[in-house]
């Protein structure tokens, strides 16, 4: 990743995930496709424009990731199926717009390239955490009701109001009836559902706040208590792998069972290939192709759902779409097209969206690339962070922007200084993705007992347990009683050194006056660093940029999620949700709370399958 910590246990390995199990898409009647996501209303304008491109028109790129909508005879069909409701994709929105649509009385199938059988449902599932708000079960426990008009606010500030309002304001509306729907479906009496410090379900707080403390506001920011972990069994050794210790597939499993119940019916195997449109560009169904071979149209009278993921195993799409990922990588020498994001999905049911006539957002487009900062096993904390020179570069209170100042640093060491008083700055940090989790207490008490055996480790430096996911991951930290000695185990010598040691006499200097008139860290986590022991702990920034967990880019929609061409006119019968869905996060991924990503994924696909049903 373009920003690392060094310790090997907090590398971050793809699962078996399998692949293409975003559902491949296209444009339905070969007449009806439009190349480069042109409208019908557009394509004879562009058309010669597009012949003397080598990529598609309405995009900035070199290549032409898009290519022709497939075109598939109808003799090879051997089937076809009629439903209400057809769901292409059955992960997290997939399958709560199937049940939503199922739930309001609609017929649904649902297509899924992957295979019932494999050894796949972390990676069909993926993730450990429902982001929402005004759940009951939030409530219940003292957190909120909040106002949804101030949080929708605040997503449209951290995305630069490079978002869609009505999108966001979808979300923040009916997430919390999302939750305590979701969590209806799971026995009251099942493991997932147990709470409190080695419970299975949490929920991401800050350490000594109360419920009316909330929102949080720190480096211009605000958080909300929202998200609810599906962390597991506890463990106090190190656990490799992101969500691998997750339950939520597990829960999911509810959800299809009650979806199946009402009717709906999972083709498992079976991925979807092209979206069929008449005469007037309408979707009518999509044309899939089973594990056999053979080919089966699907007709859908109400409409098709396209939640068939992002574009993370699609390197060419990355590459001309993803655009500041590429920029940083070539100019380190990264070859084009070989930036991945850690999903296996392909991209192909966002350009089943864009061979039917719409179009992606426009760029820069988001992926999932979070951390930044120093390095050590509490995240992304406002502690001081130096670069590779031995300089102060940012107000580190704003993690919103960790990543992306910390990119644009000299490629070296990046690194978290502090001292004895570290809990304390640990203990003052926000809820942001990433930031110090106090959902499960013991995690901290894990935290201090490693810390405590840092010094004596000497140069080799001290392995600690994390404390903001559920997985165990451990950073490497260097402790000595004197803070130059403690930078030189870090790596930091010569003139990077005597920087280093400058930074921190200035940086107490701002803590001591109680304002920080260097960069604007809020005044109650500017604590000096004057007590020994002292710590470092490094990270890494190789200057190259990352794809993340996931792209993040999808298609454009109104505020009823059907997507719409480049003209703004509505695609009838066609609707994107969870990573088809565009205009959720910006140029980036920064949110009020924790676990977004999955909690849009849910409510959307709620919010659509019953929009889409009630056609």
């Amino acid at each position: 990743m373009g920003i690392e910590n060094k310790s090997p246990e907090t590398t971050m390995g793809r699962r078996g995930f399998l692949k293409g199990a975003a559902l491949a898409g296209a444009a339905a009647v070969a007449a009806a496709a439009m190349p480069g996501c042109s409208s019908p209303k557009s394509q004879s304008q562009s058309a010669e424009a597009t012949q003397a491109s080598t990529h598609p028109s309405g995009y900035m790129c070199s290549e032409d990731w898009l290519g022709e909508a497939p075109a598939i005879d109808e003799s090879k069909i051997s089937d076809v199926v009629k439903a209400d409701v057809v769901v292409c994709g059955s992960g997290h929105s997939g399958t709560q717009a199937a049940l939503a649509a199922a739930e309001e009385g609609a017929s649904v199938v649902v297509l899924e390239a992957r295979n019932v059988d494999s050894d796949t449902g972390y990676l069909h599932y993926y993730g450990q955490e429902f982001g929402h708000f005004n759940s009951q079960w939030l409530i219940n426990q003292g957190y909120g009701p909040y106002d949804t008009g101030e949080i929708v606010t605040e997503f449209c500030r951290r995305g630069g109001n490079r978002v869609s309002p009505a999108i966001i304001r979808a979300f923040v509306d009916n997430c919390g009836e999302a939750f305590d729907h979701f969590i209806g479906l799971i026995p009251s009496d099942n493991h997932m559902l147990e709470m409190g410090p080695k419970g299975e379900l949490g929920l991401h707080i800050a350490y000594g706040r109360n419920p009316e403390d909330y929102p949080i506001e720190m480096g211009g920011y605000k958080t909300w208590v929202g998200d609810a972990m599906f962390w597991g069994k506890y463990s106090d050794e190190p656990v490799n792998g992101v969500g691998a210790m997750s339950n939520i597939s597990e829960a999911e499993s509810f959800q299809v069972a009650e979806a199946e119940r009402l009717g709906a019916k999972w083709y498992y195997g079976t991925t979807a290939v092209v979206c069929t449109q008449n005469s007037d560009g309408d979707v009518t169904g999509v044309i899939a192709k089973a594990d056999d071979g053979s080919y089966i149209k699907f007709e859908a009278a109400k409409g098709v759902i396209l939640a068939t993921g992002d574009m993370g195993q699609n390197g060419e799409m990355i590459w001309n779409l993803i655009t500041e990922v590429p920029e940083w990588c070539e100019r380190q020498g990264v070859e084009a097209g070989s930036v991945t994001a850690m999903t296996m999905n392909d991209g192909s049911g966002l350009k089943m969206g864009c061979w039917a006539g719409g179009y992606i957002e426009p760029g820069p487009r988001p992926t999932m690339s979070m951390g930044g900062g120093g390095g050590g096993p509490w995240g992304t904390a406002p502690f001081l962070w130096v670069n590779a020179e031995g300089k102060r570069y940012m107000n580190e209170a704003v993690t919103v922007g960790a990543f992306s100042a910390t990119l644009r640093q000299p490629i070296g060491t990046i690194a978290t200084i502090t001292d004895s008083k570290w809990l304390t700055t640990v203990q003052r940090a926000s809820i942001d993705h990433g930031a110090p989790n106090y959902t499960r207490p013991q995690y901290y008490d894990d935290l201090v007992t490693d810390m405590s055996t840092v010094v004596a480790a000497g140069a080799q430096g001290g392995l600690v347990r994390t404390c903001t996911i559920a997985e165990r991951m451990q950073s490497t930290v260097y402790g000595a009683d004197d803070l130059e000695t403690a930078l030189k185990y870090a790596g930091y010598e010569g003139d990077a050194l005597k920087e280093a040691l400058a930074t921190v006499a200035r940086y107490n200097e701002l803590c001591y006056a109680g304002s920080d008139a260097d960069f604007g860290k809020d005044a109650e986590v500017m604590i000096p660093i004057d007590e020994p022991p002292f710590y470092v702990a490094p990270s890494s920034n190789s200057g190259k940029g990352v794809a993340g967990l996931v792209t993040l880019a999808g298609l454009m929609t109104d505020e009823n999620l059907n997507v719409i061409r480049p003209d703004y006119t509505r695609i009838k019968g066609l609707y994107a949700v969870g990573n088809c869905l565009g205009q959720r996060f910006g140029n980036a991924y920064s949110t009020p709370t924790a676990g977004v990503s999955i909690g849009m994924a849910m409510t959307h696909g709620r919010v659509c399958g019953k929009t889409v049903a009630n056609l």
